[in-house]
């Protein structure tokens, strides 16, 4: 059997459109082959619409939510609601997709959003929050979404921090005590990246594409330091050095240690929900991919948890690749979908075909 379980490309094609569009090619030219599709997400870009599509059949209802943009205006989101269970994406909340390269500013980006939106859901009267993480345009561990769950972030005269995450730097005390009681039993957090918090493979590991540059990384390296250090001593337990611990800029690790929240990796869940964690079998042929191929693709996220599971051959068609698989892996193999130079206007717009076109020339060598 063949397995087409790809994830979102990002800004130019989600999950399920990905899957179709390499299961036409293939289906052009294999006749006779089983092929079966299972979109993924590690819980960032194409997180709902992966819900949305395993849920099908059951009754979903979309809700619209206005909260607080990552730049501080007020939106509109999603959230998908199945009985008392809800799901929302953080990439629609705080998102990098909703600000223009020239706005990107991690120094003033807010996760405020994501705390009003979990607080609507559970004023609902939501039995299970599902937060999928992931594509965030924040470097502020959190801290503002969690100031509107009942957090208070002091500082050295017992007055709340200022905004942005530069205030962390000055951080000295940490208030639990208002925050809402249904936050720890009732919302579950989904990390799209195992990075911990600090260290050189920590949350700044994305800081650029955000918007930061050497100053506020230095800004932000002073204030997620001081953060970890005054959260630490607020729970006695260290958290930050675990792995998923800096996805979406410490979301996770403000959510695990001060609100207590139950975190897994967003990969997993998606596998276990979409039931093919149980169905590959080690004759199984695996198409997946995604729009980037890098080191962290293959160690965790979709593609390093497929690696993990039976399969006879694991096919990866990216739009860019920026890693070497391993000489040693030979059940693996990594094939770019461009055609030849091209600029990235062109490659966004046309991935679907590009997608269709790899998919048919790799099913007339499945034959």
């Amino acid at each position: 059997m063949i397995i087409v379980a790809p994830t979102a490309f990002k800004e130019a094609l989600g999950p399920v459109a990905a899957a179709r569009a390499i299961a036409a090619g293939l289906k052009s030219s294999l006749k006779n082959k089983k092929i079966e599709i299972y979109p993924l997400s590690d819980g960032g870009d194409g997180f709902l619409e992966c819900i949305s599509y395993y849920f099908k059949g059951r009754r979903l209802r979309n809700v619209t939510l206005k909260v607080t943009g990552p730049a501080g205006e007020q939106i509109k989101t999603s959230a998908l609601i199945s009985g008392r269970q809800a799901f929302i994406e953080s990439a629609s909340i705080l998102g990098l997709r909703l600000l223009e390269d020239k706005n990107r500013d991690p120094l003033k980006a807010t996760s405020k959003g994501l705390g009003e939106a979990i607080l609507a859901l559970l004023d609902k009267d939501m039995e299970e929050v599902v937060v999928g993480l992931g594509g965030s345009a924040t470097v502020d561990g959190g801290r503002d979404a969690l100031e509107v769950l009942g957090v208070r972030f002091l500082d050295s005269k017992d007055n709340p921090l200022g905004p942005g995450p530069a205030e962390l730097a000055g951080l000295e005390r940490i208030d639990l005590s208002g925050i809402d009681p249904r936050v720890r039993k009732q919302v579950l957090i989904l990390w799209d990246v195992d990075n911990p918090l600090l260290g050189p493979y920590g949350a700044l590991t994305y800081a650029p594409q955000k918007g930061a540059g050497q100053k506020e990384l230095t800004a932000l390296e002073l204030s997620l330091q001081r953060y970890a250090e005054v959260t630490e001593l607020t729970i006695a337990q260290r958290l930050d050095h675990r792995r998923g611990m800096g996805a979406a800029g410490g979301i996770a690790l403000g959510f695990a240690a001060l609100a207590g929240c139950k975190l897994m990796s967003g990969a997993d869940y998606m596998l276990r929900l979409s039931g093919l964690r149980d169905k590959l079998k080690k004759e199984d042929i695996v198409i997946s991919g995604e729009g980037r191929l890098d080191k962290q693709s293959l160690s965790y996220k979709v593609v390093g948890a497929l690696r993990k599971l039976p399969h006879s051959k694991l096919i990866l068609l990216c739009g860019e690749i920026r890693v070497q698989i391993a000489p040693r892996d030979r059940r693996t193999t990594a094939i770019s979908i461009q055609p030849g130079p091209i600029d990235r206007k062109n490659a966004l717009a046309n991935t679907k075909e590009y997608l269709r076109q790899t998919a048919t020339q790799i099913g007339r060598l499945l034959k």
